[in-house]
């Protein structure tokens, strides 16, 4: 049974930071984004999580393309986010494999591409307590007992047809067929994709990294022999949610970097009077930037080198998740704000905007860049 004490203090909490109450019960007839969640426990002990909420609206709880698009208001996002519950249950990693009842209704409604109607019946919810900074924030947890599908769910046609299809093979696909990143990483998550007998499900934060990375060699694959660059050197920019993006764009090989700036009072820096700075070459950030890049030099067919600086400012409050990465850097490479005839001068421009905005020199900034480095770039000028 779910603590009624516990239940309606979450309520009144809820009630009091963003305006509306949500009921906390044993059993929700809800809905889905869709969206899951999946989290190692003890590999291969894994939990299974699918997102819900009371709010028939809730396709825009889980929408980063959305949210980018309509510059929606971060308080707004939290707002949504917050009254999700997380319904959740240990299983192991080599479910796919097996014909399980709740893998199935799970899966059929990650499936579809509308928000799903279900029942779901807990045995009990507490508040979730943890932000992620690949998945973002969500307000409670709840443990399943049993859910029900309430109605079909919206499939894609291209998905009938990736059966006898590799895993890379079939997410490359979809996503030539038009399904976004963030569809197909939900589908991995499920351990969805390659013959069945090898299917395992992925922990979310995983599945996120491995899809950005099959696409973005997909795509370098396709455009090997587009034409480079010339000698020039293009700035981009982008802000999003507290985080300013400034793209380098010059000639070279198809590589990029993610350099990173954590400002003083930001989520990720609140006690330091220093900025942290620092190159990521790991991170779910560093693969979203690695697969809008490559987006960008298919959409304008020529290939160079990359850099990009990302300032994590105090407007940056809570951690919404990578895809803040994915959609700042797509929208910054459409956004030159700047051209420059060679290396010296693109620097002198930087450190006054930097210096003046963020207090912080780009050339401390380049020494964690290996492809800025000017023995390099001099071969350019």
């Amino acid at each position: 049974m779910i603590d009624v004490i516990n239940a309606k203090k979450l309520a009144e909490k809820y009630k009091k930071l963003y305006g509306k109450s949500i009921i906390l019960k044993k059993d929700i007839n809800g809905y889905t984004p869709p969206s899951n969640l999946i989290s190692s426990i003890n590999y291969p002990k894994l939990s299974l999580g699918i997102l819900t909420s009371y709010d028939e609206n809730i396709e825009l709880y889980d929408n980063p393309i959305y949210w980018a698009k309509n510059n929606i208001d971060v308080e707004e996002i939290i707002k949504s986010r917050i009254s999700l519950i997380n319904a959740k249950k240990v299983v192991d990693a080599n479910l796919p494999r097996k014909n399980d009842k709740l893998y199935n209704e799970v899966l059929d409604s990650m499936l579809s591409i509308k928000s799903i109607n279900l029942e779901i019946y807990f045995n009990k919810i507490s508040e979730n307590m943890r932000i992620s900074k690949i998945i973002g924030l969500y307000g409670y947890s709840g443990i399943i007992d049993k859910i029900k599908i309430n109605e079909n769910p919206k499939i894609p046609k291209e998905i009938y047809k990736i059966e006898e299809m590799k895993a890379e093979d079939s997410i490359y696909y979809l996503y030539k067929s038009g399904m976004s990143d963030y569809y197909l990483s939900r589908l991995f998550s499920m351990g969805f994709f390659g013959y069945k007998i090898n299917r395992k499900l992925v922990p979310s934060k995983w599945a996120i990294t491995a899809v950005h990375e099959i696409l973005e060699k997909r795509i370098k694959e396709e455009i090997k022999d587009y034409s480079k660059i010339n000698d020039k050197y293009y700035l981009f920019y982008y802000s999003l949610y507290g985080n300013d993006f400034y793209g380098v764009f010059f000639p070279g090989n198809g590589n990029c970097e993610l350099i990173e700036t954590l400002i003083p009072g930001s989520v990720y820096n609140l006690n330091s009077k220093y900025s942290i700075i620092g190159r990521d070459d790991e991170s779910g950030g560093y693969s979203a930037l690695k697969l809008s890049f490559a987006e960008f030099m298919r959409n304008y067919k020529m290939i160079g080198n990359l850099v990009v600086f990302r300032f994590v400012t105090r407007e940056y409050k809570v951690p919404l998740g990578v895809w803040v990465v994915r959609e700042g850097t797509k929208y910054m490479l459409n956004n030159l704000v700047e051209k420059f005839d060679n290396y010296n001068e693109l620097i002198s421009y930087l450190n006054n905007k930097f210096m003046n905005k963020y207090n912080v020199s780009v050339y401390k900034l380049k020494k964690y860049s290996n492809l800025l480095k000017q023995k390099s770039i001099f071969n350019f000028i």
